[in-house]
């Protein structure tokens, strides 16, 4: 087997399933070479490839540090209180809690205390007005990354993150060839290795950065303002709503992967016995139907050209040793299956799948775990349960060994007749 890469999708709330997803490959010593993170997939592969790089990707740090963080901390209540620290920022004082501070309104514990001044009154004129971009701030996850992701002194083994988000500057374009090609998805490479001092401080604030513009959700928090390469500022919201699922971005990161484990927690859209006519309800419905779409197709077209290559293989011209020859005809064959040139062909692989889906659907709509413990933990329990299942029959773990009957131990005439008297 060659390397191997992870997928970790978004999810909002059931990001947590990832969680136990990454504790179950710690504890069968199955570390991913490439992760590529979106949304809370990139909260939750951030610190896969952090623990990768300090040597200590085990089940117990898992515990202890993530499993622990989305157990203990994340729920609606600090999601609320805790503001942006540059809440003075046009887009960070633009959220609906801020306008409620203002107005001296608190939702979640259902508080009123009444304040009176010129602010109050701008505040309530905006409420009205409509005038706020997102629910809440950044707040929370900059306060997590800030205590959580630093630099390291030795890197004792290196990886690749790749995070997704959207540039909400995105547009489509025509290609020279007349194509048409759109350009929404934003991806950064983030390499663990060892660099100086002042190396990882620019690397931890560009990741912190696009960690935060991935998990932006539309509408409840507000898009994160990024410098890009071109020195233009743009604003990045959550990677998934472009595409939740970007398997294909894995296996060009690095032409070794020949396994990929894609992990995704809300990907069953089930049939729901009422639909809740509210925002959170129709939002949390739109973005598992995205979600499903997304890694359905993406799942497929691996899965397509895999089969491309195998038949195509079983065509092509070959030397003595099986080697696949230059030739005229093999070229041809390699344009007519869809293949630039024979060249690309033969960069090609087949990559093996490994799907790690909860089968039925997990309780509750994705913010719902914000709001009850006690299913963030089933999440976590759920993720690492399936992992497990998967990861056996994939045979990247061996099952558990059968644990034959014990038969009673045959007893002789006279150790009876003594036994007897």
């Amino acid at each position: 087997m060659g390397k191997i890469g992870l997928v970790l999708a978004g999810g909002v709330a059931k990001g947590a399933y990832e969680a136990g997803v990454l504790k179950a490959m710690a504890e069968k010593d199955i570390v991913p070479d490439v992760i590529v993170g979106i949304s809370a997939g990139a909260i939750n592969g951030t610190f896969a490839a952090s623990a990768i790089a300090r040597g200590v990707f085990n089940a117990e740090t898992v515990d202890e540090e993530l499993i622990w963080l989305w157990e203990n901390k994340v729920n609606a209540q600090n999601l609320y209180d805790c503001f942006d620290a540059d809440e003075r920022s046009s887009i960070a004082s633009r959220s609906l809690s801020n306008l409620f501070a203002r107005l001296g309104i608190d939702p979640l514990r259902r508080q009123y205390t009444p304040r009176i001044g010129w602010d109050t009154i701008i505040a309530f004129e905006k409420l009205v007005k409509g005038d706020f971009v997102s629910l809440i701030t950044h707040g929370f996850l900059k306060a997590v990354l800030e205590a959580r992701l630093f630099p390291i002194e030795n890197v004792a083994r290196e990886v690749v993150l790749s995070i997704v988000a959207t540039d909400l500057g995105g547009s489509t374009i025509f290609t020279e060839d007349g194509d048409l090609v759109p350009q929404y998805s934003h991806f950064e490479e983030f390499h663990w290795h060892n660099r100086t001092q002042a190396e990882w401080e620019s690397f931890i604030v560009r990741l912190r950065q696009l960690i935060v513009a991935s998990s932006s959700f539309p509408f409840a928090f507000p898009p994160m303002p990024v410098e890009m390469s071109n020195g233009k500022e743009h604003f990045l919201a959550d990677g998934g709503i472009m595409d939740c699922a970007p398997i294909g971005r894995a296996i060009r990161l690095d032409p070794e992967v020949d396994t990929l484990l894609v992990s995704l927690g809300p990907t069953m859209v089930d049939k729901p016995e009422t639909l809740e006519p509210t925002l959170p309800a129709v939002m949390a419905r739109v973005f598992t139907m995205l979600a499903g779409k997304y890694l359905i197709t993406n799942f497929r077209k691996v899965q397509q050209v895999n089969r491309k290559i195998e038949h195509l293989r079983a065509f092509l011209d070959t030397d003595k040793r099986g080697r696949v020859m230059r030739t005229r005809r093999n070229e041809d064959l390699c344009m007519a299956a869809g293949f630039a040139s024979l060249d690309q062909f033969l960069e090609r692989r087949i990559v093996k799948l490994v799907p790690i889906f909860p089968v039925p659907s997990l309780s509750g709509d994705v913010f719902e775990g914000f709001f009850k413990p006690k299913l963030i933990r089933q999440y976590v329990k759920k993720g690492y349960e399936d992992t497990l299942g998967a990861l056996r029959d994939h045979g990247l773990v061996a099952p558990p060994a059968e644990i034959k009957p014990l038969h009673p131990r045959k007893t002789s005439r006279r150790t009876r007749v003594i036994a007897a008297e």
